[in-house]
């Protein structure tokens, strides 16, 4: 494959990874008998998420790391590959977490839903910013980043993990 395809892998799998993003937080609650996919919405995010990391590391050995930061700044730039690994790894505690808090949900402690509160904002704050310098590229990114941002905005006012999704939870006491 050459370099026009991967790259255009590249920003195809990050495109579907925020569209992933924003349906998991925002269709349980405009759909709450989605409620219990959820999930597996999350999951489809996080391994989206994964394919893009692979093209970024696909397309940060092609072309040796050049242009792979803001401002045109290089993988050695801001420190090698330990800074890219250091920054999927940061991406994974975050999504686990959110994970571990929507497969637990309205079970999930009070500790499990701040931090997935926490790790929503994060994660979909690296979007948005992300998408909101691309804008004077395309318009388009400034609807993504929109997307996102009502998928937050839409989870947080729901409060999908603290709802009790199903009759036997909310008599288990889950939720409240």
């Amino acid at each position: 494959m050459d370099l026009i395809h991967i790259d255009l892998a590249l920003h195809w799998s990050a495109r579907l990874s925020a569209l992933l993003f924003a349906m998991a937080l925002a269709l349980p609650t405009l759909i709450p008998r989605l409620s219990r996919h959820a999930t597996a919405l999350y999951l489809a995010f996080m391994i989206a998420q994964t394919v893009h990391f692979g093209f970024v590391v696909w397309v940060a050995h092609v072309t040796g790391g050049a242009n792979m930061f803001p401002g045109g700044r290089s993988v050695a730039d801001v420190g090698g590959w330990p800074t890219v690994f250091s920054i999927f790894a940061f991406f994974y505690a975050l999504a686990f977490t959110g994970f571990a808090a929507r497969r637990a949900g309205p079970h999930a402690g009070p500790t499990l839903r701040l931090a997935n509160r926490m790790t929503t904002a994060c994660i979909g704050l690296l979007f948005v910013v992300t998408y909101v310098g691309l804008i004077p590229h395309s318009l388009l990114y400034a609807v993504r980043g929109a997307l996102v941002t009502l998928g937050m905005i839409i989870d947080a006012l729901g409060n999908t993990i603290r709802q009790p999704h199903c009759l036997r939870c909310a008599a288990e006491g889950g939720g409240a």
